[in-house]
């Protein structure tokens, strides 16, 4: 089993942004507005350092929330140089932040290596320029493409986000974007439906009727195909869905999108639902036993039992076993047959 990094996350909301994006409320998402004091930035690392076990593999400061490199400069060395304090005591390895990609330059770059900064992330959201304008991104495509090459050039670690069913985006248009981040060679990416949030720009498209937002069925569908293009590139997705704040609920700052709290689990459902298809698809059976490995069996059984609801009805099976095992089978009819995942990804 993989041993846990720590993340010590630093929300600098809407810091060093230019503008508000039509989907972006940074106050909501954060659950914070006001600027962050150096001294309140120590207390809180000291805190979550201390709930930290002592022997732990990896610790990471991360800012995020903002346009980090965008903030004035002399505030962004004052953050960074309380972060580094811990590294230098042995207590953090190393720092990580995200930001806007048309912030990036080599004078920037150059303070980050300083200060030890190892991963950073861009908001890219899509690779199209005219949805990055409707969105008013503020940056083109090609932003995107010299700020990966530089962080990439100067030995960072390169993280890429991106949103699927932004106004005026369409399924093939955010299948596009994937590509284009797999052929930037993206160290690891994320992945966040658009939500619409109260109080931005979208809302207000919305309620006009310009901008639909996804079904949660369609987003976990779409989502599903996108997150298959980076396994099968061999590149991290991180994360499939915004994390959950206490303000981040449906019906009160999340008025229509695909929310739900376990979204990413949805997703892995469905690709491992696939996955069974791919296998059983035409085959008459009788009855099945599905063997897996205990990280990945919750997702062949599905949240609430969808899976094995949904194989019992298709292929008409009066019950499903599900085992914990050192290697993927299935046992069909009596008769064992493997599970080889990576030959099963490239065909779906």
């Amino acid at each position: 089993m993989t041993k846990r990094n720590y993340i010590i996350p630093i929300f600098v909301p809407h810091m060093g942004c230019p503008n508000d994006c039509v989907f972006c409320n940074q106050v909501k998402i954060t659950n914070q507005k006001d600027s962050v004091d150096a001294d309140k930035i120590r207390e809180d690392i000291e805190d979550q350092i201390n709930n930290f076990p002592r022997q732990r593999p990896y610790t990471q400061i991360a800012f995020y929330g903002g346009s980090f490199t965008g903030i004035d400069r002399d505030v962004m060395i004052k953050y960074l140089s309380v972060a580094k304090e811990f590294i230098g005591k042995g207590q953090v390895n190393s720092i990580r932040l995200s930001t806007r990609p048309d912030y990036i330059n080599r004078e920037t770059l150059n303070i980050l290596k300083a200060y030890e900064v190892e991963t950073i992330e861009l908001g890219v959201q899509s690779m199209k320029d005219d949805i990055l304008a409707a969105n008013l991104r503020g940056h083109d495509s090609e932003s995107v493409v010299i700020a990966s090459k530089l962080i990439k050039d100067y030995g960072f670690k390169l993280g890429l986000q991106m949103m699927t069913g932004l106004y005026k985006s369409s399924y093939e248009d955010d299948l596009y974007t994937a590509d284009r981040l797999i052929d930037l060679k993206a160290d690891f990416v994320r992945i966040y439906p658009t939500l619409v949030i109260k109080d931005t720009a979208l809302e207000n498209l919305l309620k006009a009727g310009l901008y639909k937002a996804k079904t949660l069925e369609d987003a976990i569908d779409e989502s599903m195909h996108i997150y298959l293009k980076f396994i099968k590139a061999k590149i991290p997705v991180i994360r499939i869905g915004l994390q959950n704040t206490d303000t981040i609920k449906e019906g009160e700052d999340v008025v229509a999108g695909p929310i739900h709290p376990a979204f990413r689990n949805l997703v892995e459902d469905r690709l491992y639902r696939d996955v069974l298809d791919y296998i059983l698809e035409s085959r008459q059976i009788e009855s099945l036993e599905i063997h897996a490995k205990s990280d990945i069996l919750n997702y062949f059984v599905g949240s609430k039992k969808s899976n094995k609801i949904y194989l019992m009805e298709k292929y008409k099976l009066s019950n499903i076993s599900y085992k914990m095992a050192d290697k993927n089978y299935l046992v069909i009819d009596g008769c064992r047959e493997e599970i080889d995942l990576e030959e099963i990804f490239k065909s779906l």
